[in-house]
């Protein structure tokens, strides 16, 4: 009996450690994990990153979930998230465009901790609602880009309803969320992840009816403009070659002339159904500066099991995921 006692008690100490060595690589394999969220009209986009220590980001999971008739976006996320087993891993929702204004200007001279409050006072008549109803957060520019003597800087201004709508997404998603951002910040951090940035790049990203323009470098958002196109963005849909090299002269215009700044190195363009077919040498030859396609896996692991398509439309989500901490900007 007493041999018997011994081997059932050492078989229970093997099975405790065994579960103890489990759950710890149950929770090492989830550090340095995000999720990041885009919620819009079409659907949700929603992707799932690891940061290993040693190694580029990995796109673990990436999915678009189109929108549907009568169902709430957050029981669709919800039910996503269950099946996929990511209520516990911390997540970051992008703001819509449409939900908040990022507004230039000269920044006070005040601590950077006083810089949003500052600027709420600055911006109070160019928003279309009570200052008291608006949220205010602001980063500088480097000093690098300021107009003779003054140092700029963005004031990211939301009415208060649409920040508690994304909290209140988040809550009945099930989600942990850790902070919410917007398209220009989520779009650095792709391009920090996926291109040299160091003599800064244009990163232009294009949807139906229109796309952005953001110029970085060195991991700092210099520029960021918002223009009109004629693009439907569907798989079959030629990009409008002239229109948009306009659009990104004026853009590289002001950068040099205003801003006083020397040129991007590169130009890279992405966003919905923007495939290298549709870059045609008329748009890539048309400007000084080289223009190329975003090349995604350039700074991540993407499982081959994710579909073009589905990473086009995922941009901002994939950005959320990767964001970190940034001193003076997001």
């Amino acid at each position: 009996m007493a041999v018997v006692e011994d081997v059932i008690r050492e078989s229970l100490d093997l099975k405790q450690f065994a579960d103890k060595i489990a759950r710890l690589l149950r929770g090492t394999s989830r550090q340095n994990q995000m999720i990041g969220v885009d919620v819009s009209a079409a659907g949700i986009a929603f992707a799932h990153i690891q940061r290993p220590a040693t190694q580029q980001p990995i796109l673990l999971s990436c999915d678009f979930i189109p929108a549907e008739d009568g169902i709430d976006p957050a029981e669709l996320l919800r039910a996503r998230l269950l099946k996929l087993g990511l209520q516990k891993i911390p997540c970051n929702l992008v703001m819509g465009s449409d939900n908040y204004q990022l507004i230039l200007g000269e920044a006070p001279k005040v601590p950077a901790e006083e810089l949003a409050e500052a600027l709420r006072w600055r911006i109070k008549d160019l928003i279309q609602f009570p200052v008291s109803e608006a949220i205010v957060d602001a980063f500088l520019l480097p000093e690098d880009s300021a107009r003779g003597t003054s140092r700029m800087a963005y004031a990211v201004v939301a009415q208060r309803k649409h920040i508690e709508a994304q909290v209140a997404l988040a809550k009945a998603s099930g989600m942990s969320l850790k902070n919410i951002d917007i398209p220009e910040l989520v779009l650095r951090n792709l391009a920090e992840a996926c291109c040299d940035t160091k003599r800064g790049v244009a990163i232009v990203k294009l949807q139906q009816g229109g796309g952005s323009l953001q110029i970085i470098r060195d991991g700092n958002l210099y520029l960021s403009r918002q223009f009109s196109l004629s693009y439907n963005a569907g798989l079959l849909d030629d990009l409008p070659g002239d229109a948009l090299v306009l659009e990104l002269q004026r853009s590289l215009d002001y950068f040099e002339r205003q801003m006083r700044q020397v040129p991007p190195s590169h130009i890279y363009l992405c966003g919905e159904n923007v495939t290298a077919d549709k870059l045609t040498p008329e748009i890539r030859n048309a400007l000084a500066v080289s223009i190329h396609l975003l090349d995604v896996d350039a700074g991540i692991q993407i499982p081959d099991s994710i579909p073009d398509h589905i990473l086009s439309l995922s941009l901002h989500a994939i950005g959320a995921a990767l964001r970190q901490d940034h001193v003076g900007q997001g």
